[in-house]
C-alpha cells in the first residue's frame, strides 16, 4: 500500500483520529528531535506501523483528519496537510 510521492491525497486512506484505546504507533511531530526517543518505544517493530489496530507497511501513507502521515520504521511522520 506504499504511495508514490505524487499520489493525490484523495487516494490516501482517511483513518480519522487515533483512538487511545487501540494500538497506535508513535507519531513524530519533530522527527529530528524525537526520532531516537520514539525508536526506543517501537523496539523491534520497525517494519510496520499501527493506526487504530490496523497494520500498515513501512512507507504507507494515511490521512488523519487533514494531516498526511507516512510510516517510517515503525513511527508515523507528518509529511503534509490537506486544505479543508
Amino acid at each position: 500500500m506504499a504511495r508514490d510521492p505524487l499520489t493525490p491525497m484523495s487516494r490516501v486512506a482517511q483513518v480519522g483520529a487515533a483512538d487511545p484505546e487501540r494500538r497506535n504507533s508513535p507519531l513524530a511531530t519533530d522527527p529530528e528531535e524525537e526520532f531516537e526517543l520514539l525508536r526506543e518505544q517501537v523496539g523491534d517493530e520497525t517494519g510496520c506501523c499501527y493506526f487504530n489496530d490496523v497494520r500498515y507497511a513501512d512507507g504507507d501513507e494515511v490521512l488523519s483528519g487533514s494531516t498526511r502521515l507516512r510510516c517510517a520504521q515503525g513511527i508515523w511522520v507528518e509529511v503534509g496537510t490537506r486544505k479543508p
